[in-house]
């Protein structure tokens, strides 16, 4: 390149420079909506990808599949919607129109939301999704407050990862339908799911660093849940019904178990009632710098 520079490009560069600032940190706040009637459609895989701000996901009403609200700031989100009828996929992207996009590296597990200044900017995004029909739901969380209410919803697939965001899951109402896979994975904030005995998912994968996660296993269900929990930095708390057998293998690391109902038998603990309880959980736990605290309600 040359080390000369015209007098015209000077004065567009320094206009742009005092520009930039401002265009920084001005707020322009829009609102962007959209939905789809059912009509067809057997199923809807839903795919979001959002950085900083709320982000709260319901049941639709009737005869819609899907609506999308989003209110942002122009300046610095762009937001993105698409639905595929060929494969009845929904994605939603949320993304910082400053040239710092929301990333996720699924090969490293790595989540990354970075920007200049603090991207908490007020992004507010709410999805509503149809009821009756199979749901695969993929969730890539950066910093927000987030509230899945899946009530009323088929939930066939859940995977949640999430960075720096306070999630709160709750399943209402008993899944009309087996879940395949039901996976939660969160890093530096927290998690609290609700009546997870309603998801009817016969394995459940928690990982949760830092800000820990709190799970109540209430809910109507039957047979065996297998719940695999890691636990590094922070601590998890299961509060689990007492008509609920109870099997638990913990892998302990710098780690605790405070567990005063079971008892240890082999380097497993069992709950008094685990040969006679007519549904169980078995979990399998690894807690590191963590504590894992299971509570009888």
């Amino acid at each position: 390149m040359s080390r000369h520079v015209s007098r015209p490009w000077l004065a567009i560069l320094a206009a742009a420079l005092v520009a930039a600032p401002a265009t920084a940190q001005g707020q322009v706040w829009r609102t962007v909506t959209a939905s789809r009637q059912r009509a067809s459609a057997d199923s809807l895989q839903v795919r979001v990808y959002f950085g900083a701000g709320t982000f709260n996901l319901a049941a639709a009403a009737e005869p819609m599949l899907y609506n999308v609200d989003m209110r942002y700031d122009a300046g610095r989100v762009r937001p993105m919607h698409r639905y595929d009828a060929a494969t009845g996929t929904l994605t939603i992207r949320s993304d910082s129109a400053i040239g710092h996009p929301f990333s996720l590296d699924l090969k490293r597990g790595a989540l990354n939301f970075s920007g200049p200044g603090d991207d908490r900017n007020g992004t507010d995004l709410a999805v509503g999704l149809a009821r009756g029909i199979p749901l695969d739901l993929t969730l890539a969380l950066g910093a927000c407050d987030a509230r899945l209410d899946l009530a009323n919803l088929s939930v066939r697939r859940l995977h949640l990862e999430s960075g720096a965001s306070q999630t709160t899951v709750t399943f209402g109402t008993p899944n009309p339908i087996a879940m395949s896979s039901l996976d939660l994975d969160i890093g530096a904030a927290g998690l609290t799911v609700d009546s997870l005995g309603n998801a009817h998912a016969s394995t459940v994968n928690v990982s949760a660093g830092v800000g820990g996660a709190e799970l109540d296993l209430g809910g109507t269900w039957a047979g065996t849940m297998n719940l695999v929990v890691r636990a590094a930095l922070g601590g998890i708390t299961l509060h689990i019904p007492q008509d609920v057998g109870v099997e638990a293998r913990v892998a302990k690391t710098l780690g605790s178990l405070d567990a005063p109902d079971l008892t240890e038998r082999d380097g497993t603990y069992y709950s008094s009632n685990w040969s006679r309880a007519t549904r169980k959980v078995v979990i399998d736990a690894t807690a590191t710098l963590a504590g894992l605290e299971i509570t009888r309600d």
